[in-house]
């Protein structure tokens, strides 16, 4: 008689926890895989009255954090069993961080208090210091704890995925086949895909980069969709995270604007709606009235347009290895909601802009290829204008170096763009080259000094000077291909004529 009663009480505790799990969301209903561990709980539900002598409080258990990559949206049926893990899907990192709440869960009215909590509404315990676990290289977390009710957050999500949406356990839970209670409860968090964040050098397509050039960029991040009704941002900044070369701060940069994109239409923001972080990092934070405009927004992009300097000469990035030369620059964006929604992401190497540098060094040779660097000529060195053609280059603006000496390293120049070179003394025993050279400075030979020279790479470009300052050539006015061409027909004329005249002299004098 005393033991059937005790079974039939152990049936009413296993029922209860049953229902319980289904009302906080915890077991799967209907199709398999359809309800995650981390669904938004239902509605209350009034439990069987419950024992203190069913639930030992002093017992351990296990919670089990084995948190899934998510792209489609389909989560791992949670019925608090293990086993269903894909390691294919696994975290590469993470944290959690695990509440207690203030539930008597041996008592009926703190278990039905327990089984009518939210995440919202959830309780805290202050006398419990809430436990955080970082993901173990299997992709898992573990928690030891006693009968209870915990709330489950995710405090740090990898990189381009969305937090898993906080949600609760009861401890213990039923094991639905058996109806007994489960030593270890394991749950399923899943992780959705945050929007790509994208950077990109908007500077000016003709200007050469060198130490103290100045840099535009922008950046384009998403405003993610919230998904749980009445939730409001509470922080979305966008924040720029430089390599050593490139300075990005309150001294060297401006925000010049920041806008919304919304199709092809862009509207910008008032000052109001942000501020410049001028500490760590170098970005905005949207202010309250900037928070409710995003929500007005959801779906759309935020759009970023800000200046950087290069580091300028004196700089001590300079006297280390080429491989901190790089101008590159990251940009994050992080977000996070008054119930829990939060994510960010960072720009992939291919998604934000990176410039290798090398120095350059003119090598002067003769049209038969003579070394002439030892002869003291000197060069001026440009960007090339918007106009110039390989046929007709044309030096744009102030030059970027000046009396540089042929043979000498000059620089460092950011790869990519194509530099204009005028000679402006001659080597000696020459005349002045009098034309614009136009020379590749290509990420491919930029790329290449660098692994053949690490320290210091160098791209070597060739300045020729083919006229001889003894050369009857060199004392032709140097007025271009027609100019020269015309002299010589001239000359060839008078020669000519003189030798006309003479054999006709010669021929009346011996007649």
């Amino acid at each position: 008689m005393f033991t059937a009663g005790r079974d039939r009480l152990r049936k009413a505790v296993a029922a209860a926890a049953a229902t319980g799990m289904v009302a906080l969301g915890l077991v799967a209903t209907g199709t398999a895989g359809t309800l995650s561990a981390f669904a938004t709980p239902r509605s209350p539900v009034r439990q069987t009255p419950v024992s203190s002598a069913a639930i030992d409080m002093n017992k351990n258990y296990t919670i089990s954090v084995e948190p899934q990559l998510n792209e489609n949206g389909q989560g791992t049926a949670a019925d608090g069993k293990e086993g269903k893990f894909d390691t294919a899907k696994k975290l590469p990192s993470g944290t959690f961080k695990l509440e207690k709440g203030k539930y008597d869960v041996s008592t009926v009215s703190g278990y039905n208090n327990a089984t009518a909590a939210t995440a919202d509404t959830f309780t805290p315990d202050t006398d419990f210091t809430a436990l955080t676990q970082e993901l173990n290289g299997e992709g898992k977390a573990t928690f030891t704890v006693k009968p209870g009710l915990y709330r489950l957050t995710q405090t740090v999500a990898p990189n381009g995925y969305l937090s898993a949406i906080p949600a609760l356990i009861l401890i213990p839970l039923t094991d639905k086949d058996t109806g007994k209670w489960m030593d270890k409860v394991t749950v399923y968090p899943k992780n959705g895909k945050a929007g790509k964040i994208t950077k990109k050098d908007i500077t000016d397509a003709n200007t050469v980069i060198k130490p103290g050039s100045k840099m535009k960029f922008e950046i384009s991040s998403p405003i993610p969709t919230l998904k749980k009704g009445d939730n409001e941002f509470t922080v979305y900044q966008i924040t720029d995270k430089p390599s050593e070369a490139l300075k990005v701060d309150s001294t060297n940069s401006k925000i010049e604007k920041v806008e919304i994109l919304d199709g092809a239409n862009k509207e910008e923001m008032g000052t109001d709606t942000y501020e410049v972080l001028n500490t760590g990092d170098y970005g905005i934070k949207f202010t309250a009235a900037g928070l409710a405009k995003l929500k007005e927004k959801m779906g759309k992009s935020v759009v970023v347009t800000l200046s950087g300097t290069v580091a300028p000469e004196n700089d001590a990035v300079w006297t280390k290895a080429a491989s901190n030369w790089v101008i590159e620059n990251k940009a994050s964006y992080n977000w996070d909601s008054k119930k829990g929604e939060n994510g960010g992401n960072t720009t992939e190497e291919q998604d934000h802009p990176k410039d290798q540098m090398a120095k350059v060094k003119i090598m002067n040779k003769d049209g038969s290829g003579t070394d002439l660097n030892s002869k003291n000529a000197e060069f001026d060195i440009y960007s090339c204008g918007k106009k110039s053609t390989d046929d007709k280059p044309v030096a744009a603006g102030d030059p970027l170096y000046t009396g540089v000496k042929a043979g000498t390293e000059t620089g460092p120049i950011a790869a990519g763009k194509p530099l204009c070179i005028k000679q402006t003394k001659a080597p000696e025993g020459y005349e002045l080259g009098g034309s614009v050279a136009k020379v590749d400075f290509t990420k491919e030979a930029v790329k290449k000094a660098n692994e053949d020279q690490p320290n210091n790479p160098v791209v070597e470009v060739t300045y020729t000077n083919t006229l001889k300052s003894d050369s009857i050539l060199s004392k032709l006015p140097l007025t271009g291909g027609a100019g020269i061409a015309l002299f010589l027909i001239v000359a060839a004329g008078l020669f000519g004529g003189a030798y006309y005249y003479a054999r006709r002299n010669r021929a009346q004098a011996e007649n």
